[in-house]
This record gives C-alpha cells, structure tokens and sequence, in this order.
C-alpha cells in the first residue's frame, strides 16, 4: 500500500522537522515519529497518519515509557532507555534521549525495524543538535 502523508499540521514547522521527515521516509513501513517534551507533548513529529493519532501515541508511549522507568529498579539493573511493542498490526516504539525528551513512533509490523533501531541513533543526534543540548 502506498504512504499518504498528511500535511495537516496544527502547529509550524521546526528545526526538527526535516530529520523527522528524514526518519519516516528513509525507514520502510515506519508511518508516524513524535519528539516529545517530558509532558508527553508533541514538540515536532512527521507522519502518514492524522496529527493527532500520531500525538496520542506519543503521549501514551512516553506514559508507557515512563512507567516500565519507575518499575526497573525491581526489573533490571541499569534502567530502561526504549522499548519495542509488537503487535500483529504495528511496531510500536519509544526511546528516552536527553534530558526527559523522548522519541516515538508507529511502524507497520513486517517494517524494517532494524534500520529503524539505527537510523533513531543519528535521528536524535540530529535533534539534540538542533536543541543545543
């Protein structure tokens, strides 16, 4: 199936947008990417399906995300920085960055989720960049 971007955006562009935009169309099957603040809001993201899904899933990740973070002193030592949910119909993802910013996203499940593991590393070197951080 062909993606169909959706250039509704409720707020403008950032200096985040192009390696966002970057992100989604260099990995295949990945639909939607968020960078969210520590609140679960959505700072820039890019994405085939409608804006809000796409900020719903980033606030609810980032609260799953969080979550798992409060428990992983009794889970792992070391903390939890990203997690990766499978389901039969999407891949969905989430990872910690600097600070309390984090990414996440949708991908079609069947995607190619090892290029998308890769790309996230120069993806948020490219945002932390931009945020001066």
């Amino acid at each position: 199936m062909p993606r169909r971007f959706v250039p509704q955006r409720d707020f403008p562009r950032t200096g985040f947008t192009a390696a966002l935009r970057r992100l989604v169309e260099d990995v295949p099957g990945l639909q939607a990417v968020a960078f969210c603040d520590e609140e679960g809001e959505v700072v820039d993201y890019h994405s085939y399906l409608d804006p809000y899904e796409t900020k719903v899933a980033g606030a609810v990740l980032g609260l799953l995300l969080a979550t798992v973070q409060r428990e992983a002193p009794r889970l792992a030592s070391g903390g939890v920085r990203e997690l990766v949910v499978l389901t039969d119909q999407h891949v969905l993802f989430v990872r910690r960055s600097v600070g309390d910013y984090f990414l996440a996203g949708v991908m079609e499940a069947g995607g190619a989720l090892g290029k998308l593991l890769a790309a996230l590393d120069a993806t948020e070197a490219h945002l932390l960049t931009e945020a001066g951080l």
